[in-house]
């Protein structure tokens, strides 16, 4: 049996269906691979997801690229995104996208708020008054197109808030071009202990917003089209982790025992 192709008109019906609406600013992520084959290409993605938000909304996806860690200079208008998907790149390249200078965990958006989202340039990519933070501000939307739960970037936000014990915090340096020009800037990641072996799950996170009636999906194929408020997510991994930092580590106990361990070292 072939590969099913993906039409515009299923598109914009499963995302009105999911619950989007003229106006909305979204924040997405993709794995478009199990939506089908795109008739027209990926770019049809972008054009329904327009079609339904309308001139007033916003379309951001997540640019990470982590090459900077390594010495690599940072290029918002040319460095691409790494393991983001396709349809993050392809919204990356568009002309009127606009990219933020963080050089690890950028974001391009196009629409009302671009502009504004990508001009916020803080330490961490998930500081106050960074894009992300602005997005919850503006009552964003998290869309997932064809991905899971687990490819939520803004859980960074929560466990940056909670201070989780398996992150700490690492500075990088290098070269990022700002405004045409390259500068000396230092950056900053809540870094994974790798030597605790973390399993990061967030299906709980999911499991909450279900229970709550906030969480909408629509099948489609292979996968499905899924939606909350950016908000309501960051509430229950911030429920989450008060009540146990450990909440969103798959191998809890081990990756526990392992922190006794080195911290009683």
């Amino acid at each position: 049996m072939g590969i099913l192709t993906v039409t515009r008109k299923q598109v914009i019906t499963a995302l009105k269906s999911a619950g989007i609406v003229p106006g909305d600013g979204l924040m997405v992520h993709s794995a478009l691979q199990f939506l089908g084959r795109p008739e027209g290409g990926a770019g049809m993605y972008l054009t329904a997801l327009q079609a339904v938000i309308g001139n007033s909304g916003t379309v951001v996806v997540p640019t990470f690229n982590f090459d900077f860690c390594n010495g690599a200079p940072f290029d918002p208008d040319k460095t691409p995104s790494k393991g983001m998907g396709v349809f993050s790149e392809l919204v990356r390249r568009c002309p009127n996208a606009h990219r933020s200078h963080h050089p690890m965990q950028s974001i391009a958006a196009i629409g009302r708020y671009a502009e504004d989202l990508a001009g916020r340039d803080t330490p961490s990519a998930f500081d106050d008054q960074s894009p992300f933070d602005r997005m919850l501000a503006l009552d964003f939307k998290l869309l997932l197109l064809g991905a899971e739960i687990q490819a939520v970037s803004m859980v960074h936000y929560s466990e940056q808030r909670a201070h989780v014990p398996y992150r700490y915090w690492k500075d990088f340096s290098g070269k990022v071009k700002i405004d045409k020009r390259w500068e000396e800037r230092t950056y900053r990641m809540f870094v994974r202990d790798m030597s605790i072996e973390t399993q990061l799950k967030l299906s709980p996170i999911q499991d909450v917003l279900q229970t709550e009636g906030k969480w909408a999906f629509a099948a489609f194929n292979y996968g499905q089209v899924s939606l909350c408020r950016l908000t309501d997510f960051v509430s229950a991994a911030d429920r989450l982790l008060s009540n146990n930092p450990w909440a969103l580590i798959g191998n809890r106990d081990e990756a526990m025992a392992r922190y006794i361990a080195k911290t009683q070292t």
